[in-house]
Parts: structure tokens; C-alpha cells; sequence
């Protein structure tokens, strides 16, 4: 049997030993292929033993877990692994098992994790296979993951569009831990820097590069140029609402990916976002022209929060907030009030000075960023005095894993179902009993809904889109704002409106053997976990014994 040359002193001697013992475990006789043959020490390194030829011997991976019964689970573990490949592809019908699935193991032990959770494996297998995909699943749930596994298995780079320096840089630093070659490209560095960056990139010795999509509309030829030459296995756009969002008028060039892609050799597109009604999803799609890539919407039922529709009074609400921050369930938990505007988030601040609670507000033009990122750092109890309750913008908490947050407060309605889920999404990181308390005034035509509509025409009349746009832009903006208005007065389950506003109607997806077969030996089953609460639909009868403080007391209560 002819096997390639060697190129490293182990390498050489274990071919030696293969074939030496002619590619059979000298134990039970199985014929071996070199890719599954074990070598095994006699006397062990530990021990003394060399790597001489006569100190090793062939084995298959049941002797050779025999031979190290402290490492026989772990062993035994990679045979399981090896044999539900072997099945999974031979049972393949439709191609779903690609041939980087031989590796998942070893990979996901490189990023330090034993199992997939529950639904990362589908995602992993259609990025695999070369499709383009779309994932709506929340902050915290393991998106990641679905794409830096697929970019190291698969051969070549993998570029990453990614919205916040922050965010990249977190990125890279935590692959580089891991020994997974990444870097990032920004107006942050200096030209050596960036030079010595390119260099790296252009002798194929970075695995996942992190741009902003400005990055490939600079004014550098030379850099556009590096970056074209680059011809990328995939192109992942991470935070793909923005696509939508400010695709058309914040940052224009979100709305160039489409561009970008075909320019870069047309690679499968792998978008991921927290939070995108079926609409939005459909827009992102047509935006980066990969309106056949494979949806997967997961876990956006959060069951450990709480949905509570308040109707108050625009005057009582401060008074109501400085309740249920006074709530000693909160002790030592964190609470995050959401206001539309740094108007109101100022206005909202001195009305609780002045009945007790000292809450600090985060917002763009407080400070400078420095004291904006001390403030952040206090929340995140990474700086002192810490912080346990914060008012703040929708911008605050972008990126951001807080787990602890247990009370999300929205002075008003979100200007999108997708906003809206976004921001309660911040509470029960951990996975504990939490509540979202949404104040509204019930009305299609109140203040709340004529604070977003002016909102939204001061937004479109600021924005570089053409005049004729203009009016579109604002009626999908006033269509928005009237969904989330009718969900808060819907009198029927919320969390099931949610579902159904991001998922569509529930329907049963029947999986093939051989997934099934790679989720049972790589996949993890979630465990169904029960809550006191749901929303104010299904709980009214306890909001009427309690009220709607004593109800958010009662779910937070241990």
C-alpha cells in the first residue's frame, strides 16, 4: 500500500509501525486503515519508554482502550464517534453528511465542548454541505459556534462581517485562546499593523478574518484589492438585522454585501442574527441575494421570562418603575429600564431621584466614551462602585452577556417586535426566572405610538436614501411600530404571538436517519424546564389576586 512521504519524525515512525505489523492490530487481527489504526507504547513514555520501533505496536480502538482503562471512556467515546460517521454517511441520501463531519469530535473538543446543543448540529451540516443559511436565534443561545466550527473544518478563510470593533476584537482574542488563527482589520490599527496583517492573510495563514463592511469600500486600492484576491470558503455576516436595519440609511454598506459576495467568487453566505420577524428575515435574504439559503429559527421562546403588558398612564409610570425597583427579590440582581429617547430617559432619572431609587443613565451623549465604557463596566461588576439597575437606550447591552439581569422594563413599546425581543432577551441570561414588563396605553393613536412615529420620520428624513425611497422607508417603519402596537393589546397568549410572528405556524420537520444518528452521538437534548409564569394573558387571574407588582414579586420570588 503506498502512503505519502513523512514530513515529521512521529509521522515517519508510525508508518513504520503500520507497516510493519501490515496494517493489522496485533491483538485481535482487524485490518486497519491508516486513518483509524492506533500506535500504542508498551512501556509507556511516562514510564520511561521511547519511541523506538520496538517499543510500539498497532492496535484498533477497542485493544487499545483495554491497555489504558483510565482513559477507556474517552476512547470508547471516539470509537461511538467513529462508527455513527461510518453509518450516518453510509445511510446518506440527500447529502446532508459531508465529509468534514469525520472531524466533529476532535473539533469540538478544540473549542473546549464535548456535545452540540440542541439544534447547532442542523446549522453545522448545511454550512458544511455549501448552502447559505440563515439563523434567528437569541444572544447566548450558541451562534457562534455554528460558524467558526464550519470555518475550520472547511479548507480556506472564512470572512466575518461583523458590526462593532468591540465585538471582533472579543472574537479573535477568545479564538486565539484557543490556538485557531484569527485576526481583525479596523481604522483602529496602524498601517504596519495592518501590512503585517495582510501579509499573514496572504500566505493563507489566517482562518477567520473580522471586518466591518466599510472594510471593503475604503479608499486603499491596494487594500481592496488584497481583500478581493482572497476568494473566501464562506462569507458569515454576524448581527444580520443590520442588513435590514441600516442597510439603507445609518451604514449604506450593509446593503452592499450582495456586491461584495459576487466579487469575492459568489461563497455560501452563513447570516445570523438575534432577532428577525418572518418580513424581516425575507428582506435580509433579497439584501444579500440568497433568497434559497436554508431559515432556522430557534429558541425564541425564552419560557424562564415572563411577559407582563402593563397599561398605565404615561404620568404613573415613573412612580410604578420606582416600585418594582424597590422590590428586595432584586437584591443583588440586576434591572435595566429601556426609554425611547434621551429626553425621556433624563426626565425619567430625576422623577426617581426624587422618590428614592439613584439610577444611572446610559446614552450617547453622556460624557465621553470613556466614562460611557466605566459605566458599562460598573453594570458589568468588572469596575467599583458596581452598578445593579441602569435606564438606557436600545443601544446599551448590543453584545453584551449579562446573566443576572432578572427585571427588563420598557417605559413604552420598541419600534419593532424584533426591537422588543431583542431588549427583553437581555433578562434571564441564566437561565432563572425573570420578567419583562412592557408599559403601554392601549391605544393605536396614544403618545407612545406618536413619540415612535416622529422618531421614525426624523430618522428617514435624515437618512441618504433617495427622496423617492423615503416613503417606503417610512410606511415599512409605521408598519413595524402598529405590529408591536397590536401585540400589546392583543388579548390572547403573548409568548404564542411571539412565536408565531418569528417562526410561522409550528409545524413538524421529520429529520433523516443519519441525523439523527449524528445528533445522537454528537447532539446534547434539552431539558424541559417549567416556569410559574407566561405572560399577563395566561396568568390574569394571578395579576388580579396580586397586581402587577405583586406578580412580578411572585415570579421573581425563589
Amino acid at each position: 500500500m503506498d502512503q505519502p512521504v513523512a514530513t515529521d519524525p512521529w509521522r515517519e515512525i508510525r508508518l513504520h509501525v503500520l507497516k510493519r505489523d501490515d496494517y493489522r492490530c496485533v491483538s485481535c487481527s482487524t485490518p486497519l486503515k491508516s486513518s483509524e489504526a492506533d500506535v500504542h507504547h508498551l512501556l509507556p513514555r511516562s514510564m520511561g519508554g521511547t519511541d523506538e520501533l520496538s517499543n510500539l505496536v498497532t492496535l484498533c480502538d477497542g485493544c487499545h482502550a483495554a491497555h489504558h482503562p483510565n482513559l477507556a471512556g474517552g476512547l470508547a467515546r471516539r470509537v461511538i464517534e467513529k462508527w455513527a460517521v461510518r453509518l450516518a454517511r453510509w445511510l446518506d441520501t440527500d447529502g446532508q453528511v459531508s465529509e468534514g463531519v469525520g472531524n466533529f469530535g476532535p473539533t469540538l473538543r478544540l473549542f473546549g465542548l464535548d456535545r452540540f446543543r440542541q439544534g447547532q448540529l442542523p446549522i453545522v451540516l448545511a454550512a458544511l454541505s455549501g448552502k447559505s443559511i440563515l439563523v434567528v436565534s437569541p444572544t447566548g443561545s450558541g451562534k457562534t459556534l455554528c460558524f467558526q466550527l464550519p470555518a475550520v473544518l472547511r479548507r480556506g478563510l472564512t470572512m466575518v462581517v461583523s458590526p462593532l470593533k468591540t465585538l471582533m476584537s472579543e472574537q479573535v482574542s477568545d479564538l486565539l485562546t484557543k490556538k485557531i488563527p484569527a485576526t481583525f482589520v479596523n481604522s483602529d490599527l496602524s498601517p504596519d499593523e495592518k501590512q503585517s496583517r495582510f501579509s499573514l492573510l496572504g500566505r493563507g495563514a489566517i482562518k477567520l478574518l473580522y471586518l466591518a463592511p466599510e472594510r471593503f469600500f475604503v479608499r486603499s486600492e491596494d487594500e481592496r484589492a488584497r481583500l478581493k484576491q482572497t476568494k473566501p470558503s464562506f462569507i458569515v455576516v454576524d448581527e444580520a438585522h443590520c442588513v435590514d436595519q441600516w442597510g439603507r440609511d445609518f451604514r449604506r454598506e450593509y446593503g452592499r454585501l450582495k456586491e461584495v459576495r459576487e466579487k469575492l467568487g459568489s461563497p455560501p453566505v452563513l447570516a445570523f442574527t438575534a432577532t428577525a420577524g418572518r418580513e424581516m428575515q425575507q428582506r435580509i435574504l433579497k439584501s444579500l441575494g440568497i433568497e434559497d439559503a436554508d431559515v432556522f429559527v430557534r429558541d425564541v421562546d425564552r419560557p424562564n421570562i415572563a411577559l407582563l403588558r402593563w397599561r398605565c398612564a404615561t404620568e404613573k409610570r415613573a412612580e410604578e418603575i420606582a416600585s418594582l425597583l424597590r422590590l428586595p427579590q432584586l437584591q443583588r440582581q440586576k434591572a435595566m429600564v429601556f426609554v425611547p429617547s434621551t429626553k425621556v430617559g433624563l426626565e425619567l432619572q430625576a422623577t426617581l431621584r426624587n422618590l428614592g431609587p439613584e439610577v444611572p443613565f446610559y446614552h450617547s451623549r453622556l460624557g465621553n466614551a470613556w466614562e460611557r465604557q466605566e459605566l458599562v463596566k460598573r453594570f458589568l461588576g468588572q469596575s467599583k462602585p458596581p452598578v445593579d439597575q441602569i435606564i438606557c437606550t436600545n443601544a446599551f447591552g448590543m453584545g453584551l452577556d449579562v446573566p443576572n439581569v432578572h427585571l427588563v422594563i420598557h417605559w413604552q413599546q420598541s419600534a419593532s417586535v424584533e426591537d422588543q425581543l431583542q431588549e427583553f432577551g437581555r433578562a434571564g441570561r441564566d437561565g432563572k426566572p425573570s420578567v419583562a414588563v412592557m408599559f403601554h396605553n392601549g391605544s393605536s393613536i396614544g403618545r407612545d405610538i406618536s413619540r415612535l412615529r416622529f422618531m421614525a420620520e426624523k430618522t428617514v428624513e435624515s437618512s441618504k436614501v433617495p427622496t423617492f425611497d423615503r416613503e417606503k422607508m417610512l410606511e415599512q417603519r409605521y408598519h413595524q411600530i402598529d405590529q408591536v402596537a397590536e401585540l400589546m393589546k392583543a388579548r390572547s397568549c403573548m409568548r404564542a404571538a411571539i412565536s408565531e410572528y418569528f417562526q410561522g405556524p409550528k409545524t413538524t420537520v421529520r429529520r433523516s436517519l443519519s441525523v439523527r444518528i449524528l445528533d445522537w452521538a454528537f447532539g446534547t437534548k434539552a431539558k424541559t424546564r417549567h416556569f410559574r409564569g407566561c405572560c399577563d394573558y395566561c396568568d390574569k387571574a394571578e395579576i388580579r389576586r396580586r397586581g402587577e407588582t405583586g406578580y412580578v414579586s411572585w415570579i421573581l420570588s425563589p
